[in-house]
């Protein structure tokens, strides 16, 4: 799933390597109004229950945390940065104790001022609505407690604030080096306190930010407006009065609506069948593609045969074709051979790859070699994929190659909403299967998650192949307690090199998303590509 400073990014735009900045030039228009077509509505609008990319892109201008990152695109726009709060927290020398302290006059878009006390209302809100959110706050000190009570007023001792002096200080029950990207996400965007403990997507609460929501169309879209009078430094001040957001479902149609300028920015991938035509007619003009954060692969279930022997894990790696997947994405896919996206510290790139270039055709001889050594041949697998156009693809096409290496693949295809659902139920045994994740926020953790033995569960495992190597659980247990990533890079290197060598996993690749314009959009001065948030729409502007 997935997610900026106006004067810094023009003093780093120099240094970005992407095709698009927002340094802002003399042919910006500050005004106006546009609409961008989604193709699903968010599967909420409130702050505490929000975890759609497409909530996400537009709340964390709405509703902002205490803190936030950096208005930047690449490594930049990763950066944590002050937000609601004055500066960045301090950490007592045990890892346990965040303080902070609220800034000063802040007021929410209706014209209330912040209190340092909305910060433990906000927090009880994700906690007593059992929200997607939960888990990630659940180290506060009484959160576990407060659950159970089910009390929306009860006590969160971990919590304490002053609304004199808009002091915040948390209290966690063991250290957490990401607490602090934790503290950044869309859920802990400040609310005022006497926002009810229920879903308000219909009637979304005042925030602090540089929009606000109107017009909230449920299931067909909502209106992004511009909050009069808002600064804050280091916060942009949207460039544009009002940004339409409007469900159209159909990609194709939605595409040509880009096209002939009916609709004026296009948030997911142009249809399959028209994204050549978009990058010749428009590429560098109107239409641009991105690398995400994001890591996709195929997860090998260690607890059923035949993936619980090696050789037939490393058979995989050297089967699959990372050429074939990228036209399976319609080439919005970047290879890879490690599981770490690029863009984060302790990003290593694993050359040679051990299993081959993943430019390059897959060693199919090897692949068969190894299944006949594992005894594997003749194996009937079941391989996972949602009914989406690309995943659904990609289960197939690794169904075919396993059955050209000695096995028997046979694809198992499942609804896109029961998916995750499914395969992270140790019910179903899942052998094998369809697996991506886009950040939650910019670090190694919260990826490697996903092959930690600590993560393994009956239900609702995120470790979909019961990874559980002693060496990897070792070294995220101590890397994941230091809040400075810059010093404990080596170690998430060393983790995502070992999930390789030992082919605990099969990854390959990164998903690229592109931005789509219409002729109205300063494309060339106006349009940031921000790693968390996708297109920053404080940065559009028209010409």
């Amino acid at each position: 799933m997935r997610r900026m400073l106006r004067g810094l990014v023009c003093a780093i735009c120099a240094c970005l390597s992407m095709g698009l900045v927002a340094c802002g030039g003399k042919n910006e228009n500050t005004s106006g109004s546009i609409t961008a077509a989604v193709t699903s509505y968010p599967d909420s609008l409130d702050p505490a229950l929000a975890y759609s990319s497409d909530a996400w892109q537009s709340l964390w201008l709405v509703y902002m945390p205490l803190l936030t990152y950096v208005h930047a695109q690449g490594a930049a726009g990763s950066v944590l940065t002050p937000g609601a709060a004055a500066s960045l927290p301090k950490i007592s020398s045990d890892g346990r104790t965040y303080r902070l302290t609220l800034r000063r006059g802040l007021k929410y878009s209706d014209g209330r001022p912040v209190k340092a006390s909305d910060f433990a209302h906000t927090i009880k809100r994700i906690l007593n609505l059992e929200s997607v959110g939960t888990s990630f706050f659940e180290k506060i000190e009484g959160a576990d407690a407060y659950i159970k009570a089910g009390k929306p007023g009860g006590d969160l001792p971990g919590i304490a604030t002053n609304d004199r002096t808009g002091a915040i200080t948390i209290r966690l029950t063991e250290p957490d080096g990401s607490f602090a990207n934790v503290l950044a996400m869309d859920y802990g965007g400040l609310v005022p306190s006497n926002t009810p403990f229920s879903n308000q997507t219909k009637h979304p609460p005042a925030g602090i930010g540089p929009f606000k929501l109107a017009r909230v169309r449920v299931n067909r879209g909502y209106d992004l407006v511009k909050v009069p009078g808002f600064s804050l430094p280091g916060v942009p001040k949207p460039k544009l009065d009002r940004i339409s957001i409007t469900v159209i479902k159909n990609r194709g149609r939605a595409t040509q609506d880009t096209i002939r300028n009916a609709v004026d920015y296009m948030s997911d991938p142009p249809a399959p069948d028209q994204i050549r035509t978009v990058r010749d007619r428009f590429e560098g003009k109107r239409y641009a593609e991105f690398v995400t954060n994001s890591t996709y692969f195929f997860f090998l279930n260690h607890r059923t045969p035949p993936f619980d022997k090696k050789a037939v894990r490393e058979a995989v790696n050297y089967a699959v074709d990372e050429r074939a997947l990228v036209r399976v994405y319609g080439g919005l896919f970047q290879p890879s051979c490690n599981f770490l996206p690029p863009a984060l510290q302790g990003f290593r790139k694993i050359a040679p790859c051990p299993y081959g270039d993943p430019g390059q055709p897959p060693n199919l001889a090897r692949a068969r070699r190894l299944i006949k050594q594992a005894g594997a041949q003749g194996t009937t697998v079941r391989v996972f994929g949602t009914d989406e156009p690309e995943p659904k693809a990609a289960a197939e096409y690794l169904a075919d190659v396993l059955t050209q290496i000695g096995l028997k693949g046979k694809p198992a295809i499942i609804s896109g909403e029961a998916y995750f659902g499914e395969v992270s139920n140790q019910k179903t045994r899942a052998q094998v299967g369809f697996a991506n994740y886009f950040e939650d926020f910019p670090r190694p953790s919260n990826f490697f998650a996903l092959v930690d033995g600590a993560s393994i569960s009956e239900t609702n495992n995120l470790n979909f192949g019961n990874i559980d190597d002693p060496k990897i659980n070792a070294t995220l247990a101590r890397a994941n307690r230091n809040a400075d990533v810059s010093a404990v890079a080596g170690d998430y290197a060393a983790v995502d090199r070992r999930l390789i060598d030992e082919a605990h996993l099969v990854p390959y690749g990164n998903r690229k998303l592109s931005v789509f314009f219409s002729d109205r959009i300063n494309f060339e001065d106006c349009t940031v590509w921000h790693p968390v948030y996708n297109l920053d729409y404080a940065s559009l502007c028209l010409k």
